[in-house]
């Protein structure tokens, strides 16, 4: 096996030595001084230093995808992980997590500040119930309550030089919906003897859960950390984290400093997917680029008994039309960390993978491959091509009166090959047939020129650009960092039940949704978004019958167990 780890070369590491100028080696050092006094320059410089020596390698099969060692806790006097897989931590696990999904702590996009919209209320009792079902965790950590639901826990460890480690999840969930169309009742943490059922249980209560969990386990057993743990606890993650998240991060900036974790593990990646004798685990080191566009359409109105032969809604339902039928050009870049993705399972899966793949690879032909994979039309198809989605439209006031104003909301997730002024081009090209049938004028991010709905011919089409978040920045895989977090997912699962005789094989993957993540990428350039769980075992987030299965949930307590103590004896940083 080889190990997947950053080799450093120290045969030429400084230009001052005995043959050199005094007057050289003292403007090496000069400059050097700002590189190791400025956290983020030296972060910048490992940046660099990945880019120009840690290419992969394209043309060479054999040197796709390797392996990081199986990184098992030492001896350390704490029991085993494979002590949470017994029936009483079933038991235990099930009355946390079915006590979490009881409290409704929903987020809504038009909530108000915490101190004024009384919905927020519900976040406090979740904190009572988090308080008594870890007494250990609030009897021996830090709390420091953030914007006054954002919850940062602080366990200190004996060696204040090494890094801390930074581990997420978000409190808040979606509304359940109509309750009546559920199985079982979103907030009453159903457990059928396999799944626990509920709003949140999967999305991220669990992850929020198992994490208390582990560290009650750690202190039950009289842990001291020799490196700092933090946990932070978003509370409007699903409405963006400007509450949550963004001052949670403030605040760990303003005690830590920029750069100055050692890394942070959040939800989400695309947990463990089985194929054959292999299990791929996908954490997300990267996002894509969101973004939402609001079209309005202006019309003159009137009395519906003398309608236009298309009303302003049948105009906007034209334009839909258009949009969904003209998709984006799939593209798959060098730098996309879903092309590793497909050199993985081309080397430990080759009889899975479509045949034609393993040489598309080696010739380099992105756009071939990316547009063959669209064609499939797997939900993968958008890990390589922008995503639309038209998801909100009101327009008009009454039955018997003419709408005079029609909008719709447009969300796309953008692929890592395009951009927003791409999108907005796009947009403007698809929409000038429209444009050109109706009669209409257009207004967008790249004109300069307002138009009067009385003076327009027949009405105005309008883009308006509502939130854009930036492509996150690509975590690297090929550090010490990444060595250990991955060798841990191979010890964790390979000795589970379903894993037993398997290999995983840990490989970092694109998402196409967004994180809290977003808010901490400033405290480090080791981002993991990783919900452990096994492919099948997390049902239905953010719909009807959501559900958690336990035996996944009790797998998650030992990767987040074994990961604080293997990052506990790690000696690098």
């Amino acid at each position: 096996m080889e190990k997947h780890q950053a080799t450093t070369h120290h045969g030429h590491r400084t230009p001052c030595n005995r043959n050199k100028s005094p007057l050289l080696c003292l403007l090496v050092l000069l400059c050097l001084i700002p590189l190791y006094l400025n956290p983020s320059l030296r972060s910048r410089a490992r940046r660099l230093n990945r880019l120009s020596s840690g290419r992969p390698h394209y043309g060479d099969p054999e040197k796709w995808c390797p392996l990081p060692n199986v990184t098992a806790p030492g001896e350390d006097g704490l029991k085993s992980s494979e002590h949470f897989m017994s029936s009483q931590q079933l038991q235990l696990q099930v009355q946390r997590l079915s006590k979490a999904v009881r409290v409704p702590t929903e987020s809504y996009d038009d909530n108000g500040g915490v101190d004024e919209d009384p919905r927020w209320d519900t976040f406090g009792e979740f904190h009572r119930v988090l308080k008594q079902m870890f007494p250990l965790v609030h009897s021996h950590l830090e709390l420091r309550k953030v914007n006054r639901y954002g919850l940062q826990y602080t366990f200190r460890g004996k060696s204040p030089f090494l890094k801390p480690i930074l581990l997420t999840a978000h409190q808040d969930i979606v509304p359940a919906g109509t309750a009546s169309r559920w199985k079982y009742p979103p907030y009453e943490g159903h457990f059928d003897g396999s799944f626990l059922w509920g709003r949140g249980s999967a999305d991220c209560k669990n992850v929020l859960i198992g994490i208390l969990s582990a560290i009650e386990g750690l202190l039950s057993q009289s842990f001291v950390p020799r490196r700092t743990i933090v946990l932070a606890f978003g509370f409007d993650e699903e409405t963006g984290g400007l509450r949550g998240a963004a001052a949670l991060n403030q605040s760990l900036t303003e005690e830590w400093g920029s750069d100055s974790f050692l890394f942070v593990l959040d939800e989400g990646g695309m947990g463990i997917q089985s194929q054959g004798d292999v299990l791929y685990a996908y954490p997300g080191v990267g996002e894509k680029r969101y973004y939402d566009v609001e079209l309005t359409l202006e019309v003159r109105g009137g009395h519906s008994s003398r309608p236009p032969k298309h009303t302003g809604i049948g105009i906007m339902a034209d334009a839909i039309v258009a949009l969904e039928n003209e998709l984006y050009s799939p593209g798959l870049t060098q730098s996309n960390p879903f092309r590793r993705v497909l050199e993985c399972r081309t080397k430990y899966s080759p009889d899975a993978v479509q045949p034609w793949l393993r040489d598309a690879l080696l010739s380099g032909s992105e756009e071939d491959i990316a547009v063959r994979l669209a064609e499939e039309e797997t939900e993968e198809k958008w890990l390589v091509q922008t995503s639309q989605a038209i998801d909100v439209i009101t327009g008009g006031v009454k039955v018997n009166a003419l709408p005079e104003n029609v909008q719709l909301q447009v969300n796309h997730r953008v692929a890592l090959h395009e951009s927003v002024d791409y999108i907005n081009r796009h947009i403007r090209k698809v929409l000038t047939p429209i444009i050109q049938k109706y009669g209409l004028q257009f207004e967008g991010p790249n004109t300069s020129d307002t138009v009067n709905v009385e003076t327009a011919s027949s009405g105005i089409l309008s883009a308006r650009p509502l939130q854009t978040i930036d492509p996150a920045p690509i975590s690297p895989t090929n550090n010490g960092v990444w060595a250990t977090f991955s060798g841990t997912l191979r010890h964790v699962f390979e000795s589970t039940e379903s894993g037993h005789g398997k290999t995983v094989v840990p490989v970092g993957n694109i998402m196409t949704g967004n994180t809290d993540t977003v808010h901490y990428w400033s405290l480090t350039e080791n981002i993991y978004r990783f919900t452990p769980s096994r492919n099948g075992t997390r049902m239905n987030q953010h719909g009807i019958d959501e559900r958690m299965e336990m035996t996944a949930h009790l797998e998650g307590i030992r990767l987040y167990y074994d990961l604080i103590r293997n990052f506990d004896g790690w000696e690098e940083e």
